[in-house]
């Protein structure tokens, strides 16, 4: 007979009933572990699903998969099913297991899904519906969980942050935060590959995050001219030894580049830039593949020196993904305000303009995804601060230097979102007519560099996220559900 012990804590009690398979999903078990507890003063049991007790309250998380529990209440019409990748359904109703409990199901169609419902459950119900203004009635709270249901999936495919590496100053709490804004996707470019990699992109992953990994091809260096075929073999051995000696036996999820093209010279040697570049990224893509034939590419590409001779750029390879950059004003300035002279290209300066030029860049490769890197946040002190450097181990850093830091980036940051939340509706609107062109995948990785992004999420870098995940949401819900205490606290 089991040993029986006196409960301190009287009436019916959560459990939550999970399989932790996946590193992800252990991590969505873990954060909706974490959120629960923080409500009451006893233990919160986890139990599996064929071993809970129906007597009480329960919190049901997992898929259809791997959780039979969930996947008997989708199949009695109990809980609404998510449709589609990434997507969750939120339940809170009435237990159909015991008199006057509750049931709460967090269902995701895949584990990624699965974590986003989780983190939804937390920054819309637990830090806005149940969270008392007593904290005595934290328990009474949560047990009188609303009756509500909540459906969601990301509208757009790959959805995160671009930023040079070492300005990352833990990568811990950096990734965390994305997980919270339901971000997939993490560009990060640096002079050489961090010594501690292995455990960045495990930390990564088990987060739902993928990891691109950016180095040049051919930017930044001197005396480099595209045009020159003597130059562009020297790239070329330069980038395949570089990506055969350090990249290539990463667990990664593809790599970035940046080649010559941030400037505003459009034609040099008689041949647009977007002749010369095409011809040399096919030239060295094609010796990547041969390499790892499965290899996402990304090719970031500097609109200012494109211009309308995007083109020519019609054969360049269509594995290969173009990420446009500085091709008008909001979202690609580096102020996020609506003033022309904030444009990457002279000639585009509103927002309707910047618009319809991404029309047309979306459009001129049939059946190729559109990507792009929006700015209007932080980024380097290029004057002050940014030099090359040698190896180095990411991430790291001592929390006190960081909150320092912090505090430093205060002024930029308080203007900033001001402004966004002023002007998030005309990114939205972008989003939104690019999704209409129903591109056959769509990636957003927002430039937010040393911003210290890791020690508080930002209201502005908050609305980004929700806007990226449902361009199309209604405005006045985007400021509410941006604003929620968890993604601050």
């Amino acid at each position: 007979m089991a040993e029986q012990h006196k409960k301190r804590y009287e009436g019916a009690r959560w459990q939550i009933v999970a399989s932790a398979g996946s590193e992800t999903d252990k991590v969505a078990l873990i954060e909706l572990q974490r959120a629960v507890q923080a409500f009451h003063p006893y233990v919160v049991e986890i139990c599996g699903p064929a071993e809970f007790d129906k007597s009480g309250h329960l919190i049901i998380l997992g898929t259809s998969g791997n959780n039979p529990v969930l996947k008997k209440l989708i199949k009695d019409r109990a809980i609404t099913a998510p449709e589609k990748p990434e997507g969750y359904a939120i339940t809170s109703k009435p237990s159909p297991f015991a008199e006057n409990c509750r049931l709460v199901a967090i269902a995701g169609h895949d584990s990624a899904g699965a974590l986003y419902g989780v983190m939804d459950f937390c920054a819309r119900v637990l830090a806005t519906k149940v969270q008392p203004e007593l904290p005595y009635d934290m328990r009474k709270s949560f047990d009188a969980m609303p009756d509500f249901q909540i459906a969601e999936h990301p509208l757009i495919t790959n959805r995160g942050i671009w930023t040079w590496g070492y300005v990352i100053y833990d990568y811990r709490r950096f990734f965390d935060n994305m997980m919270k804004l339901k971000m997939n996707m993490v560009t990060i470019w640096n002079d050489c590959v961090p010594l501690n990699i292995a455990e960045i992109i495990s930390y990564a992953h088990a987060r739902g995050i993928k990891i691109i990994l950016g180095f040049h091809w051919g930017w930044g260096l001197e005396g480099i001219d595209i045009s020159k075929p003597a130059d562009q073999k020297r790239v070329k051995e330069m980038v395949v030894e570089n990506f055969r000696n350090n990249y290539m036996n990463l667990d990664i999820d593809g790599i970035y580049f940046q080649t010559l093209t941030e400037h505003q010279t459009k034609v040099i040697a008689g041949k647009s830039v977007a002749s010369h570049v095409c011809t040399m990224v096919n030239d060295i893509a094609r010796a990547l593949y041969e390499l790892q034939a499965d290899l996402t590419i990304q090719f970031g590409l500097h609109a200012m020196s494109i211009g309308e001779n995007f083109g020519d750029l019609k054969d360049l390879d269509k594995r290969i993904i173009i990420v446009w950059e500085d091709a008008g004003i909001i979202p690609y300035g580096y102020d996020p305000s609506l003033d022309r002279r904030h444009s990457g290209l002279p000639e585009i300066t509103t927002a309707e303009q910047t618009v319809e030029y991404s029309k047309k860049l979306a459009t001129f490769r049939k059946g190729t995804e559109f990507a792009m890197v929006p700015k209007g946040w932080t980024n380097l002190s290029w004057r002050s601060e940014f030099e090359h450097h040698g190896p180095f181990v990411l991430g790291e850093r001592d929390p006190k230097w960081v909150h320092r830091r912090w505090l430093d980036r205060q002024t930029r940051w308080s203007r900033i979102n001001d402004v966004w939340i002023v002007n998030h509706t005309t990114a939205a609107r972008f989003y939104s007519e690019i999704l209409d062109l129903k591109p056959p995948s769509m990636t957003v990785t927002g430039l937010v560099e040393d911003g210290l992004f890791e020690e508080s999420i930002p209201v502005s870098v908050s609305i980004f996220g929700d806007t990226i995940w449902n361009p199309k949401r209604d405005a006045t819900e985007r400021l509410r559900l941006a604003s929620s205490p968890f993604y601050t606290a």
